[in-house]
């Protein structure tokens, strides 16, 4: 007998052995995620005649999308027990958890997998890319810089203008509250993450993690010429070690040493798109029919701010092809493989409201 519900503050301990057992993590993460990051109102689970076999968490945030706070949730932690797979429990928790984001006034969900095909088939497509400057050594001969900091505990902080004021640059970032920012910096430092900024008024900084082989920096935000200047600072301390730094897609920044790859990187699903709309705040005269497999209130006909309509629609197109463009990762036209057009004057007409955006996700959870 299978049993699919809403996860309760007392499943932590069922949450944090499978989140162990299918991801590796470390106890001190694990610890300080299920004491700081679990949401059980917004996180569901399956449980069988065995035990408990699949879960997923999600966690609720604003999201900027074209310069609007739209409500949002981030998805994380999509696992099932070794033994329990190939059964079908992901794609039943998953659709589960999409129908409880919507009962919660979520309207879209992001998520940054590791294999971003495996959700293709609810209707989870790439909604933004990032660029990987990437080194197998760093060379010798940079300097430490004399002002960089390095901040922590209340000082996280002084970096948090720098990174509302870049997130708000992009289309799909999260948008932290101070209060997020400084949870996210102790996010970090609960697994061995630091962060170093160019100075006390801090124009940009890098959260990143170095072992004995590597550096990693998997934030790195603000103004690039101060952001040059703090990587090079790092370099000067891990010279031999290879590098990875992740960066928004049109970043400018380069090394002689580091190769530069622009991967997609994020995810996004449709939860509720009347909702997302209204809070969008287009309009147009055309009309276009939605169809959605796993949320059965986003099927119809609406207009482009939200509002259920009677009228011919001008073009049909599946939730998951529509979101990206939404978002601004795509056009109308570039989807249009997927996009049944009844009238072209009407696609245009949308088409021309939703303009391509610059877009953009750091957060993995």
């Amino acid at each position: 007998m299978e049993l699919l519900r809403i996860a309760k503050q007392e499943d932590i301990p069922n949450f944090y052995q499978l989140w162990k057992l299918c991801f590796g993590d470390s106890d001190d993460f694990c610890d300080w995620f299920f004491r700081n990051r679990f949401a059980p109102e917004y996180s569901v689970c399956l449980q069988n005649a065995d035990g408990f076999a699949s879960c997923m968490q999600a966690f609720p945030y604003m999201v900027w999308i074209r310069g609007k706070k739209i409500p949002g949730a981030m998805m994380c932690g999509v696992c099932t027990h070794p033994k329990e797979r190939k059964k079908g429990y992901m794609g039943k928790v998953f659709s589960y958890d999409m129908q409880v984001l919507h009962q919660k006034g979520i309207a879209v969900a992001v998520h940054t997998p590791a294999v971003l095909p495996s959700y293709f088939s609810f209707g989870h497509y790439p909604v933004a890319d990032a660029r990987y400057l990437t080194a197998q050594a760093i060379p010798k001969g940079f300097r430490k810089r004399e002002h960089s900091i390095l901040l922590e505990g209340t000082g996280y902080k002084k970096a948090y203008a720098c990174y509302e004021s870049h997130a708000s640059k992009y289309s799909g970032m999260i948008c932290r509250t101070e209060a997020d920012f400084v949870r996210k910096m102790e996010d970090y430092a609960a697994d061995g993450g630091r962060c170093m900024a160019d100075s006390q008024q801090v124009q940009a900084y890098v959260c990143y993690y170095q072992t004995e082989e590597a550096l990693t920096c998997v934030e790195a935000v603000g103004e690039e010429t101060a952001l040059q200047e703090v990587l090079e600072g790092l370099f000067a301390e891990a010279a031999g070690l290879s590098l990875s730094v992740k960066l928004p897609p049109k970043s400018r920044l380069t090394f002689p040493f580091a190769q530069s790859e622009v991967k997609q990187k994020g995810v996004m699903g449709l939860v509720n798109i009347a909702l997302l709309l209204q809070k969008l705040g287009l309009d147009a005269k055309a009309t276009f029919m939605v169809t959605d497999s796993v949320i059965e209130q986003n099927n119809g006909c609406f207009t482009l701010n939200g509002s259920i309509s009677s009228n011919p629609p001008a073009f049909a197109i599946p939730s998951g092809r529509l979101l990206p463009v939404l978002v601004g990762y795509q056009t109308l036209e570039e989807q249009k493989e997927w996009i049944t057009i009844y009238d072209m004057d009407g696609f245009l007409e949308i088409q021309n409201k939703l303009p391509r955006m610059d877009c953009y996700i750091i957060d993995e959870y």
